[in-house]
């Protein structure tokens, strides 16, 4: 095996089968997505992405592969404001322990599940916490760097709660529509291969600062998307990715057994079509535009869009066939 990079760099490695069940995520999960983006934007430019993996990527291979995605988020955001003088580490530790005071450090109850308002802790997913009776530290470390934040006015709760919902509101929708306007206006589908922001942008769809490139399937080629060093994910058109898709199973496997991980999602392809692995980067992400299934001439964009799911978009599943 070639030398690697760090514990994050797994492409290739022998892997096990991938865990495809679904995970709506968290709340807690969401707002340290939501804090981690809202550091980083044009208005306050704290840290980049680049930055933020560097962090993560340098953490031992058991620490990195053991804590869940959004704790390694929390770690690596935190870390930054440290090193970078926003926030100290005595005034968070300091937060921490006026948090394990009011016994916040518990995990809500289901009771508290209910209670939406700003200032409550949102109760955790069942299956991310059953067993704990506590938070775990990194996850106290987020909500005590929330409270600080805040405090220091560096973020209000409402820009919190904002960044969550317009995440919220991005989904396989998005990229459907653009997939089933490339299948009815050649014209469209000519300018998405030529630039993805600018056609996306025709539709309504908010830019990203990244590039969207899009990947056609043909009946001799089908295109599949991995991120094998992180997560790199079409969320402007796509949403927050599925958790498999950042699972390590799936990161070293795609580019390894790219037919058995098909396989594996129920897409058994023909041998004389090329399966063509696309690794995204921090720059760039891959939109694929499926195969238009046969029997939808005359069909309007809505209906088609119908057809189109996230997998198909991410490559590891055909169109729906019109029924």
């Amino acid at each position: 095996m070639s030398e690697r990079s760090g514990p994050h760099d797994v492409g290739g490695d022998p892997a096990g089968p991938i865990a495809r069940a679904e995970h709506e995520p968290a709340h807690w999960e969401k707002e340290a997505d939501a804090i981690r983006m809202l550091l980083a934007d044009g208005t306050r430019r704290f840290f980049t992405t680049d930055e933020t993996r560097r962090v993560q990527e340098q953490l031992d291979a058991a620490t990195y592969r053991t804590l869940p995605y959004y704790e390694r988020w929390i770690h690596a955001f935190s870390t930054l404001l440290f090193d970078k003088g926003v926030l100290t580490r005595a005034e968070v530790e300091t937060e921490e322990a006026r948090l394990r005071r009011e016994g916040r450090h518990r995990l809500p109850t289901e009771t508290a599940a209910h209670d939406h308002d700003d200032d409550h802790d949102h109760a955790y997913q069942p299956d991310d916490d059953e067993g704990e009776t506590e938070l775990p530290p990194l996850r106290l470390r987020g909500l005590a760097v929330r409270e600080r934040l805040i405090a220091r006015g560096v973020l209000t709760r409402q820009e919190i709660r904002a960044e969550i919902e317009r995440m919220d509101g991005r989904g396989e929708h998005l990229g459907a529509r653009i997939v089933a306007r490339a299948w009815a206006d050649p014209g469209f589908r000519d300018r998405l291969a030529a630039d993805g922001n600018a056609a996306a942008a025709e539709l309504g769809i908010a830019p990203a600062a990244t590039r969207l490139t899009a990947l056609f399937n043909t009946d001799r080629l089908h295109n599949l998307v991995v991120c094998t060093l992180c997560s790199c994910y079409p969320r402007t058109v796509l949403g927050r990715p599925p958790a498999w898709y950042k699972s390590l199973a799936y990161r070293s496997r795609a580019v390894r057994e790219p037919r058995a991980v098909l396989a594996e999602f129920g897409l058994t392809l023909p041998d004389g079509v090329e399966v063509r692995v696309h690794d995204s980067t921090a720059e760039n992400r891959y939109l694929v535009v499926p195969l238009r299934p046969a029997g939808t001439e005359g069909w309007s964009e809505e209906r088609l869009a119908g057809l189109v799911s996230r997998d198909a978009m991410i490559g590891v599943a055909a169109a729906r066939w019109p029924v």
